[in-house]
Order: C-alpha cells, then sequence, then structure tokens
C-alpha cells in the first residue's frame, strides 16, 4: 500500500525513525521539505501501517494527517489499534505508593515516574511502599488497587 502523510516533527527524530522502521518492516519512504514540516510518501505492507501510525505518536512534538491512502483491495486489511495516549495510557501501568493511600484522604503514588494524587479502588488503606496498578482515572486522581507481590 502507498500511504502520503504530512508530518511535523524534528528533522533528526523523524529521520532516524523512518531509517530504523524501513530497514525492520522493509518500507520504501520519500520524505520531502515542506514549508512547515515534511511530505512522507511511504510503500509498506497494511499490516504495518498501524505500526508505523504507533511510532510516529511516540514521537515528542509530532503532529501528522494521513493525506492519502492507496491500496486496492488491501485496504480492507488494515491491523490498526489504537493507542492509548496521554493519561488513559497509564490505566494498567503498575507503580509505588508514595504515602499510605487512605480510603478517604486518599495518598500520593509514583507511576511512569511521575507522582500523581490517588485514592483506592477497592476503599482499603495500601501502605506506604506497597505496589499499586491503575485501575481507572477520575480527574487528576489515580484510582488504584494493591498488587500483590508474588
Amino acid at each position: 500500500m502507498k500511504v502520503t502523510l504530512t508530518v511535523k516533527a524534528d528533522e533528526l527524530k523523524i529521520a532516524q525513525l523512518l531509517s530504523k522502521f524501513a530497514e525492520k518492516y522493509r518500507m520504501a519512504y520519500k520524505l520531502n521539505r515542506q514549508a512547515e514540516g515534511y511530505l512522507l510518501t511511504a510503500e509498506l505492507n497494511s499490516e504495518d501501517f498501524g505500526e508505523l501510525i504507533r511510532r510516529l505518536n511516540h514521537l515528542k512534538e509530532v503532529q501528522f494527517k494521513i493525506e492519502e491512502i492507496r491500496g486496492g483491495g488491501m485496504l480492507d486489511k488494515f491491523n490498526v489499534s489504537l493507542t492509548r495516549t496521554n493519561v488513559d495510557a497509564l490505566i494498567g501501568k503498575e507503580g509505588l505508593a508514595k504515602t499510605d493511600i487512605d480510603p478517604l484522604d486518599g495518598g500520593v503514588v509514583k507511576v511512569n515516574g511521575e507522582i500523581w494524587l490517588s485514592r483506592s479502588a477497592d476503599e482499603c488503606l495500601i501502605k506506604e511502599g506497597s505496589k499499586v496498578r491503575v485501575i481507572r482515572i477520575e480527574g487528576v486522581t489515580l484510582i488504584v488497587e494493591g498488587v500483590s507481590e508474588k
């Protein structure tokens, strides 16, 4: 399939990503500089398209727009899954209780190197230093459960 995207990203980062991706997934691409950003034209398997988009999403400060997709009957074979971003990506992650997490007052946890306010999902006290897993997010508060260490 042939995909055309406009990409706004750091030149070095996009060049490195495309070089590594092309080597691993046997993608042919052309990157042309435009007034604002780049025009990326890539030929790749439809099964790898989702992975390319996922990797573009992981670049810092990147913006991209899919301009055109051509591939005939291959288009209905997309293997694209939604990538959770921002705080949604924290759901299911494990972290560490930095304070006791009281059922009434909550507490503080560290997940992915960031400090967050938290509350217990099951209204139980979670001790400081315990492993926790993020169940959901309410506003700016992570709702967590204790993880038994095995």
